[in-house]
């Protein structure tokens, strides 16, 4: 090849990279799975299926006047009965292993682009002990919540957005297929198996002296977390709260209960309650955290926290129906409850000596 030719096939080389770079921009962001740029358009649903890169964008540029703030347990919630019975459209905010303040981070993004009439908050035990981390979204990616344009690259010329996410979002979304009420929903494509839930659930050491955990570095994190959700309720009061405790199986109070944390988790809940239970705009339930059916039966769990659709559709509807409603005169009763459910399961187990095939007792009794 002549010196001509060579700079002619060099500079063709260069214009078909640019228009195949030009094109995958292109198709990204017209489709846009991660919602960065835009909403819906194309006729395509808001498909949700992996929250650290999705919730973001969609808080930004969906169409929402409800939230549901939780961590992994809240997940599954279906918001669908939510929408019809409180007239709203539910926007999940969730993130596995959530904190207080990447959960009112992603509040106050919300409070940015829309306005607000409901907030769903589910409470895990833990959540409010957590610290406080700065920034609060180290779990997001950084070039989808950030302003820069530059490091977009990441997204507009990514293979795993080309190739496997556009397909499956617009897949799911053309073929009608996809329910938003169940985004995020990671146990969707399992079935709960008490097997499982049993072998995730490795109890070792002996039972260590109960603490109370409201002292010292405890407390400073349950109130700074308070504090923080606090802030937000004072600030909103046009916004109806609804807190609600998540339920765990009994595996997860029995893993707090040998390492003597379980009283700390009480004790969280109710400074919770009494510290925003005297705003106006909040209502707790306790929904079904101390139910002793949901508690025991493992037939409902994936591993020894995460339970069902079931399970959660009853969460659900202890908001919807408005009951099991937790107050600062009532609360020391609900977790009583769940207290003596607990001690009744220790000392069966101590009963069996260790043996925990007693739980399948208890196999079908959420179902009644």
């Amino acid at each position: 090849m002549t010196q001509k030719e060579y700079k002619r096939f060099f500079l063709g080389f260069l214009l078909c990279a640019g228009v195949l770079l030009f094109l995958a921009a292109l198709a990204v962001f017209l489709f846009d799975p991660f919602f960065h740029y835009h909403g819906l358009w194309l006729g395509m649903k808001g498909v949700q299926t992996k929250e650290e890169f999705q919730v973001n964008g969609a808080l930004e540029h969906l169409d929402y006047d409800a939230v549901l703030l939780g961590a992994s347990v809240t997940m599954n919630m279906n918001t669908d009965p939510l929408d019809e019975h409180f007239g709203c459209r539910t926007q999940k905010a969730v993130a596995s292993g959530a904190h207080c303040c990447t959960l009112a981070y992603y509040l106050d993004k919300a409070y940015q682009n829309r306005d607000i009439r409901y907030v769903f908050w589910g409470l895990d035990p833990d959540q409010i002990f957590y610290e406080i981390d700065d920034p609060p979204t180290q779990d997001q990616i950084l070039y989808l919540r950030d302003k820069n344009p530059f490091n977009d690259v990441n997204y507009l010329w990514n293979a795993d957005v080309l190739l496997q996410e556009i397909p499956h979002t617009a897949g799911l979304s053309w073929k009608n297929s996809y329910d938003p009420g169940t985004a995020y929903d990671f146990l969707a494509i399992k079935a709960p198996n008490m097997e499982e839930a049993l072998a995730t659930h490795h109890p070792e050491g002996e039972i260590r002296p109960v603490r109370r955990g409201t002292e010292g570095e405890a407390k400073r994190r349950l109130e700074e977390n308070l504090d923080l959700i606090e802030e937000l309720v004072a600030a909103h009061p046009e916004t109806k709260f609804k807190f609600f405790f998540t339920v765990s199986s009994i595996l997860w109070w029995d893993i707090h209960y040998r390492d003597g944390n379980y009283e700390k988790y009480f004790d969280g809940q109710k400074r919770a309650v009494e510290r925003l239970s005297v705003y106006d705009n909040v209502r707790f339930y306790a929904g079904v955290f101390n139910d002793r059916a949901c508690l025991l039966d493992l037939t409902h769990y994936y591993d020894y926290c995460h339970a069902d659709r079931e399970v959660s559709l009853r969460q659900v509807y202890a908001l919807i129906n408005d009951e099991h409603i937790i107050t600062p005169d009532n609360i020391t009763e609900e977790t009583d409850t769940l207290r003596d459910i607990l001690f009744e399961f220790e000392n069966r187990l101590i009963a069996e000596d260790g043996d925990w095939n007693f739980l399948y007792e208890y196999a079908g009794l959420a179902d009644e």
